[in-house]
């Protein structure tokens, strides 16, 4: 996928490719000794304290008096239209309100915190997370200026460690939050507890993520992603994706080493992308509603997991109703394809489409490569279509129970035989497993509904199936 950014912060056209951000916001910060404390010892203060009419200039100097900031309930900071550098050790303690025009952002250096309560927000203002040991916690922030409201990211070659990323509310926006992966490195991230509602673009975005480990993504409710203003690949939940497409797949290239887990998703294009990726987990996804009315110009996918060109991976206890399922596929660029899925799990998935009013992709996976391996297990689906192609060295299905209607297709197909075929390069050929057991597919007349083209596998194991295997099996 690529992903193309029109804005004041002028990011550059790639998913995959650093999305640029500009000078102003990619400039590296003055760094203050790590939880340096201010003269005035461990304090608190409130900003309107040192408010002259500017309330720029009254954060940095309530920054340079006290450990904490306070913003009381009843007050509102406008005209926060550029930058405040947070010095090390700082938090932004927020229970009234912080207003801009887009431009305005708060950069968190080493051991800087922002909290909200009782309802601390901040409006068309970035959070510019520039350091280890930040939190950002309880607050809510919406506003169309900036690109996103929390930005991960600078071209400063460094490491940064533990940040969280707690119960926040991110509602009628552009994107939530935006991590730009390429210089530096993340780990032991924890984003959790979020609610992201009526956003253009992403929820979470992990981008070019080619050097973080650790990363936790959990407990989430995102819903109404819908991207109205054109612009081409925005409008999915949760987004992360490596560098460039290579069918060895080197660390150093791919995003890895995270979990997504706990979301419940509905009224979107697309809920989880992963391209270029290894190393992960995607567990205990809720979609409903998920399906091509929304983000229509966006030029992406519809499904509710996506996932392009990657390695070693488990989705598990997937619960999907009147939605797009899985598009699991290869790593294309411009057309040409470079990589191919393996080495995956699929298990305890449900679809139900019965009532779905658009025809809709159930689960379509392309797998393959000399040696590698995928199961499905525990998969049930109503009016949706388990489609196979390409050939991974061993394939394993279990406990499998799809229908679809007559009129839209059969309910499992297999295609093997791609001999004539570009992306025939991915097959595997030497000891060759298709283990299938307690298989079922029908039409919804109960009756057997399967499409297979070619079985040439060195070792076919096969029980309990529903319909037969086409003649000349090995």
């Amino acid at each position: 996928m690529r992903k193309r950014f029109q804005s004041t912060l002028s990011f550059s056209s790639s998913r995959r490719k650093l999305l640029k951000a500009s000078s102003v916001l990619a400039a590296a910060p003055f760094l203050f000794p790590r939880y340096a404390l201010a003269a005035a010892g461990s304090s608190e203060v409130n900003v309107q304290t040192f408010y002259r009419g500017d309330w720029i200039a009254a954060f940095k100097q309530a920054f340079s008096a006290a450990d904490t900031v306070t913003v009381p309930a009843d007050l509102v900071c406008d005209n926060i239209n550029t930058a405040i550098f947070m010095p090390a050790g700082k938090t932004l303690h927020v229970l009234g309100g912080l207003k801009g025009n887009g431009k305005g952002r708060f950069v968190m250096q080493d051991g800087c915190q922002i909290v909200g309560e009782k309802g601390g927000r901040f409006h068309n203002i970035t959070l510019d997370v520039r350091g280890s040991d930040c939190a950002i916690k309880g607050i809510d922030m919406s506003g169309f200026a900036p690109v996103t409201q929390i930005y991960i990211g600078g071209k400063q070659k460094r490491s940064m460690r533990n940040l969280v990323i707690d119960q926040i509310t991110v509602h009628d926006a552009n994107y939530g939050i935006l991590r730009q992966g390429f210089h530096n490195r993340m780990e032991n991230v924890k984003i959790t507890n979020g609610h992201f509602n009526r956003l253009q673009g992403d929820a979470i975005e992990w981008n070019v993520a080619i050097n973080d480990h650790d990363l936790l993504i959990s407990d989430h409710v995102i819903e109404n992603i819908d991207c109205t203003n054109g612009k081409i690949n925005w409008g999915i939940g949760i987004g992360l994706a490596g560098s460039t497409y290579d069918n060895e797949y080197p660390e150093d290239q791919a995003v890895k080493n995270f979990v997504v887990a706990n979301i419940t998703g509905s009224n979107c294009r697309q809920l989880v992308h992963v391209e270029n990726g290894k190393h992960f987990i995607i567990r205990n996804i809720k979609a409903h509603n998920i399906n091509h009315t929304f983000s229509k110009k966006a030029g992406i996918d519809n499904a509710t997991i996506a996932i392009y060109g990657c390695d070693n991976f488990i989705i598990d206890n997937i619960s999907m109703k009147d939605s797009a399922g899985f598009l699991i596929g290869y790593g294309v660029i411009k057309g040409k394809y470079l990589s191919i899925p393996q080495n995956f799990k699929l298990n305890n998935i449900e679809l139900d489409n019965t009532h779905m009013q658009y025809k809709s992709r159930g689960i379509q996976i392309s797998s393959g490569n000399a040696t590698s391996f995928v199961a499905i297990t525990n998969v049930k689906m109503k009016r949706a279509t388990l489609e196979l192609h390409n050939k991974p060295q061993h394939l394993f299905l279990r406990n499998v129970d799809v229908m679809q209607y007559a009129y839209s297709g059969p309910a499992l197909k297999l295609n093997f035989d791609l001999r004539n075929d570009v992306r025939g390069r991915f097959m595997a050929k030497d000891d060759t497993l298709l283990s299938l057991a307690n298989v079922r597919a029908v039409n919804e007349k109960g009756r057997s509904s399967v499409d297979i083209d070619r079985v040439d596998h060195l070792h076919v194991n096969t029980s309990r199936l529903n319909f037969a295997l086409p003649e000349g099996v090995k």
